[in-house]
């Protein structure tokens, strides 16, 4: 089995909701929440074998919003709900699921 599964996809784009084209939320959703999902369905019954653990990053901006930031907050508060989900269906067998909520940082 694989004992932990961390899933730390973030890309994310600036721009108010009528300007920014829905090709854009796309890119984004792709590879912040469906990329948790594919990747954690695909390693799920290694992890589920192995009573282990997935940890999934999601954002402070998965539970609060911020202007022009509309692309990114969906795609991380999707991960939340998923990660919400998954953590009730796993708890019977055995299987942690690790929320982590990073707020904004700037590297020195």
């Amino acid at each position: 089995g694989l004992w932990g599964l961390v899933n730390n996809a973030g890309v994310s784009t600036f721009g108010e909701v009528e300007f920014t084209s829905l090709d854009k939320y796309k890119e984004v959703a792709e590879i912040n929440l469906w990329g948790t999902v594919r990747v954690t369905k695909a390693f799920l019954p290694l992890v589920r074998r192995a009573k282990g653990r997935v940890v999934n990053v999601a954002s402070m901006l998965g539970r609060m919003v911020s202007p022009s930031r509309s692309c990114y907050c969906i795609s991380k508060f999707g991960v939340e709900a998923f990660s919400d989900c998954l953590r009730q269906e796993m708890y019977r067998w055995g299987v942690r699921v690790i929320l982590i909520e990073p707020s904004n940082f700037v590297a020195a």
